[in-house]
């Protein structure tokens, strides 16, 4: 297995696991999304990264997928994962090896953001992972996706391409790619990633929205918990 620890964005405390951004993997993907994709770029181009990328493909298609996980996060005092840095959940089956995983480390916050809620066919059982204490499901959208079906085990994160793409419905959370001004906040009230809002200094360790249990903090709540922006 090939977990990863941390990056610039993620920071310290969390662990990734990736897969290769490909259609057949990413079966919700937009153009927009292909298009703005960091795994299709940079540092996700290098040979050997392929390669690692490969293999975790290769090896979560396995019947001992869930075992060796859990020996991975065990064995790194794992104590936050994000499930997919890339990649993202391209079977039912694969789904299910991940509520076992789950459900083995209960200690463990695991987090992912999926456009596979756009097939039918996977939505009831991700939501039945965003149903497991421990995890923190959000549904990836954009101009493109159409708004995501509502659910009470899931958040909503809009990808903005520029600084007019703001989101058309309610979301929880949005992600900017090309940021030209601070924006913390979208017109209509919904936070933008601090990471992204073109003025805070933090990582996702640090901030830990996308994996905690609070209200994602919208403008104007008057009993919004109050967070460093």
């Amino acid at each position: 297995m090939a977990m990863t620890h941390g990056n610039t964005k993620l920071g310290k405390l969390i662990w990734g696991w990736t897969l290769p951004a490909l259609l057949t993997i990413c079966i919700g993907a937009s153009d927009v999304c292909r298009r703005l994709c960091y795994a299709l770029k940079g540092f996700f181009l290098m040979g050997t990264v392929k390669e690692s990328h490969k293999r975790n493909y290769e090896e979560s298609l396995g019947d001992d997928f869930v075992q060796r996980m859990n020996t991975d996060i065990r064995r790194n005092f794992a104590q936050v994962v994000r499930v997919h840095v890339g990649g993202d959940f391209y079977s039912v089956e694969y789904i299910h090896k991940w509520i076992k995983v789950v459900r083995a480390n209960p200690a463990v916050l695991f987090y992912a953001y999926t456009r596979s809620w756009r097939d039918p066919e996977f939505l009831v059982h991700l939501s039945q992972l965003g149903m497991e204490p421990n995890f923190h499901m959000w549904w990836s959208c954009d101009r493109e996706t159409g708004e995501p079906t509502a659910s009470r085990f899931a958040k909503t994160a809009y990808l903005m391409e520029n600084d007019d793409d703001l989101p058309p419905y309610k979301v929880d959370l949005v992600f900017r790619d090309k940021a030209t001004a601070v924006l913390k906040y979208t017109p209509e009230g919904s936070l933008v990633c601090p990471y992204d809002n073109g003025i805070t200094e933090t990582t996702c360790s640090q901030c830990k929205i996308c994996f905690r249990d609070e209200v994602v903090p919208r403008k104007g709540r008057k009993n919004e918990r109050a967070i460093s922006l």
